[in-house]
């Protein structure tokens, strides 16, 4: 009997197997990049992240990423420029309407799925210039596109700067044709150059006569103007920038347009800030700030140690001719060079467009809170993977010395200074609660802390 109940037994798992193994096999998914999906058939859009621009004028222009997967809008990302090609730093921006603008937009294009929403009041002028950027981004993003080469309109360009400053243009395009162009130069103080009161005479007639060969070649690609070599590289550069942004047709860059600051891990002798201007995919301007071990600003007017000033000054040049942050150290400031190159690394990783997935950057960053009658706290953050591993305080006083306190009178700041690190790393925030007694020198340490995480930020 029980050898009959073995047979059965087999049989059934017999007949399981096989049934189980004509049942279609499970897929295993990967998932796909927005830019790698193909859209449903009958789709308006191709998948993928696209860039538009709005026309420029005496104000400046917009720029708009849009990212769009199966038809909808997942993502806008929205910029702005001055006449002068400078990014709109909208965490300082005193005009509320304008911030506003920046801030609530993209949200309304997503919910809107398109161009057309309703502007910001009291920013009318960036409303529409984000609307068109945005339009244009769609634009291309279609998959039934226009003949034409490029938008009409009238689209801004700069050149690279270098110790004498840079080359800007406006460029007007209609039905493919150049049919206008205005130029200007901005010196190394940032200042637009007047040419008529110029005084050198080949520049001033460079600055009459260059438009119109634009126009006449319908190309950036014309040739050296006797006598202006140096002014016509620069327009020639900027020209060709604003038709790559007048293309209907174009590939999102690896490094987005914009004005990107970054620093450098602290040590005992401070850090370095680097803030990287690109345009177009290329690095067009550097500028390159240190600080010492108390967070006070170098002067490199009076800065004694010549090697220092050299590098501060010359670095600039080689990392935009070099278009990379690895350049040659300067002799005798390979200090200071390396914290340049880290610093100009970084702003390099922001200006991706494949960020990392991380918030911040690994590394030590030093920051100082805002100045008061008492002087001001200085926070030294080391951050891995995200999380706050370690951080020390300094407290500076009105005469700019640190405190010592070993020897400090006040048991409150005491217990502060030794207490709040080990806050700050339990709770992966600046976000902890006060000292009892030493309420103003807790959120001191706070400010400072908090910029600290700011500076590390990638993203």
């Amino acid at each position: 009997m029980w050898k009959w109940r073995i047979a059965t037994i087999l049989i059934i798992i017999s007949i399981v197997i096989t049934g189980c193994s004509l049942l279609p096999t499970k897929t295993k998914t990967t998932a796909v990049l927005p830019e790698l999906q193909q859209p449903p058939e009958g789709a308006v859009y191709n998948n993928g992240n696209f860039i538009g621009y709005s026309d420029a004028s005496d104000h400046g222009y917009s720029m708009a990423i849009v990212t769009i997967e199966n038809d909808k809008i997942m993502n806008v990302i929205l910029k702005e420029f001055t006449e002068l090609s400078i990014e709109k730093d909208f965490s300082t921006y005193e005009y509320k309407p304008s911030v506003k603008a920046h801030q609530q937009l993209p949200r309304k294009f997503i919910t809107a799925g398109n161009s057309q929403v309703d502007g910001i009041s009291g920013a009318t002028a960036s409303s529409m210039r984000y609307r068109q950027a945005v339009e244009r981004a769609l634009s291309s993003a279609r998959k039934q596109k226009s003949t034409n080469i490029y938008f009409n309109g009238t689209f801004q360009g700069r050149s690279k700067a270098d110790n004498h400053g840079y080359g800007i243009a406006l460029v007007k395009i209609q039905n493919d044709k150049i049919n206008g162009v205005e130029i200007k130069e901005v010196n190394e103080k940032g200042e637009l150059k007047d040419f008529n009161t110029y005084p050198y005479e080949p520049s001033r007639k460079a600055y009459r006569e260059i438009p119109g060969q634009f126009v006449k070649k319908n190309s950036p690609d014309i040739d050296n103007f006797t006598g202006a070599t140096h002014s016509t590289e620069k327009y020639r550069e900027a020209v060709a920038n604003a038709m790559a942004k007048a293309r209907i047709i174009k590939e999102l860059p690896d490094l987005i347009d914009g004005t990107y600051t970054a620093v450098s891990d602290a040590d005992n002798q401070g850090y370095s800030e680097a803030a990287v201007t690109v345009e177009n995919g290329m690095i067009v301007d550097v500028k390159l700030r240190e600080y010492d071990e108390l967070s006070t600003e170098k002067n490199f007017f009076t800065y004694r140690y010549e090697p220092s000033v050299n590098a501060n000054r010359e670095l600039p040049w080689a990392f935009i001719s070099a278009q990379s942050p690895r350049v040659d150290a300067v002799t005798g400031a390979t200090h200071s060079s390396t914290h340049y190159s880290q610093a100009v690394e970084r702003a390099l990783a922001k200006a991706s467009w494949h960020k990392s997935q991380q918030k911040y950057f690994n590394g030590v960053f030093q920051a100082k809170s805002t100045t008061d009658k008492h002087g001001y706290c200085v926070a030294i953050v080391k951050l891995q993977d995200d999380k706050i591993q370690d951080v020390t305080l300094k407290d500076v006083d009105e005469k700019g010395q640190l405190k010592d306190f070993e020897n400090y009178p006040y048991e409150p700041s005491k217990r502060a200074h030794a207490e709040l690190p080990a806050k700050f790393v339990r709770s992966n925030s600046y976000q902890v609660d006060v000292v009892t007694g030493a309420t103003h020198s807790s959120e001191k340490y706070k400010e400072a802390v908090k910029k600290a995480l700011e500076s590390a930020t990638l993203r």
